[in-house]
Formats: structure tokens, sequence, C-alpha cells
């Protein structure tokens, strides 16, 4: 529908907000992930764009702020983002700023710490910059999926030590044991979150097994983490909270 769309647009309007995000592959809540209305912008005093499953919006918007994708016009990666930080919670907020700075994306679509603070010089006053600026620090190029952005939020807001997502975990002899999801490498403790793909995919299942017993072997205490600790992470906290301080961790 947007591609569709896209034919009719004045030359000066993008698609912008949740629109733009799902063109991005930015990761959004259920909520948002609809087809319609479709979110387009132009810039100011331009007349905000009217019609059917259409929300228009009049933006004050540097030329920077504007790309084209796949021949569509469209708000950058950082511009998107940010027109999108007063309705998202700060797990998804921070979630979409992993995944516009994420190390798998291709190069040519993705951010990064630079792209990012520069756009917030053009932004300055905005509704929702506080947040960013909040939330920036923590954000990651190593998170792999929201569920890992928001347990390493989740950590830190529980006053444990931040994780490290993504990092590879190497034995003695330098030999490759495991990538955990996250990590606090220095009391030997990793985390995965496993989705149903984890169930569902015999490689990846048998991945998962292997993995257990070769850090623990190693020294490492390893937890499982689901969609029931996501829903509710007391538990998971505190035990990690537990383990943390059998290990020398001192609150």
């Amino acid at each position: 529908m947007s591609y569709a769309y896209a034919a009719r647009m004045s030359p000066r309007a993008a698609f912008s907000h949740a629109t733009a995000a799902q063109l991005w592959g930015i990761p959004l809540p259920l909520h948002l992930q609809q087809a319609a209305p479709l979110h387009v912008s132009v810039p100011h005093p331009h007349r905000a764009p009217e019609g059917v499953n259409v929300t228009g919006h009049r933006l004050h918007i540097d030329p920077a702020d504007m790309r084209v994708l796949d021949g569509v016009a469209v708000t950058s990666l950082e511009r998107t983002v940010f027109d999108l930080a007063s309705a998202l919670p700060d797990e998804d907020l921070l979630g979409a700023l992993d995944n516009i700075l994420w190390w798998r994306r291709s190069r040519r679509f993705r951010a990064t710490s630079s792209s990012i603070e520069d756009a917030l010089h053009r932004f300055g006053g905005r509704r929702g910059l506080g947040r960013l600026l909040d939330l920036l620090p923590l954000a990651s190029d190593r998170s792999d999926s929201v569920p890992e952005t928001v347990f390493r939020l989740r950590f830190v807001r529980a006053g444990l030590p931040p994780p490290i997502p993504n990092l590879e975990v190497l034995d003695a002899q330098g030999a490759f044991l495991a990538m955990p999801d996250l990590q606090l490498t220095e009391f030997r403790m990793a985390f995965d979150y496993e989705g149903d793909h984890h169930r569902t995919d015999a490689r990846q299942w048998r991945k998962d097994l292997r993995r257990v017993p070769l850090l623990e072997d190693a020294g490492w205490r390893h937890t499982r983490l689901s969609a029931d600790d996501l829903a509710n992470s007391a538990y998971a906290l505190t035990r990690a909270r537990r383990l943390l301080v059998e290990r020398g961790w001192t609150p």
C-alpha cells in the first residue's frame, strides 16, 4: 500500500513515523505494526497531507534527515526514531535505537553514534528528546532482538551491572565456546533469551544443548530466559542478583 501511495505523493512529501519505521525494518510494538494509516510528512510551512488512511504531518525538518529508500522518499533512520520517541515506551525506544545501530545491518542502512549525535543537535527542544538523551548511553550496536534490549534495560534499572550483548566467550586456550545474548563477563554469568524458534528449529535446538555444558564446564552460570520472564522479570532479576552476590558482586 505504501509503495502504491508513493506514486501519488507530492515531491515534498516523505513517509515518516511508524510507516517509515516499517520501511526501514525498525521493530515496533504491535499496535503500531499496521499497514494503515500511512504517515506522510511535508516540511513546514506546507500543508500536511490528507486522505483516507493517511495521517499527515507538517514538520520542521532538515534536508539531511530525508532519504530515498528503494525509490521512496522516507525520513532518515535517526529522524524516524526521534519522531516516534513520544509514542514509544522506554523499552521499545531503546529497542529502536539498538536496531538502527545494529551491527548486522548493511552499512548503507545503519546509523552510527556520530550520526545520531549530529541529528540530536538538529532536534533541540523537541518532545521526547530528554528520554532519548537518557537512553542513548545505554544503546548498543550488538543487540540482536528487542527482548535482549529489554532485559538489558531491566538489569540496569534494577541496579544490576549492565550486561554485554553478543560477545564471544572463549576458553582458556582461546577457542570459541559461545556467544550468549547477554553476559556479565566479570562474574562469568550468561543469559540467553529463547523464543519459539529455539524450540522449533532443530539446528538451533542442538546448538543450545551443546552451548550450556560448554559454558558450565568453563565455570560459567547460564540462565535461559523465556517469554514468561519477559512478561514478568521479577524472578529472573532476583535470581540474577542472588547469583551475582554468590560470585562476589557487592550491591
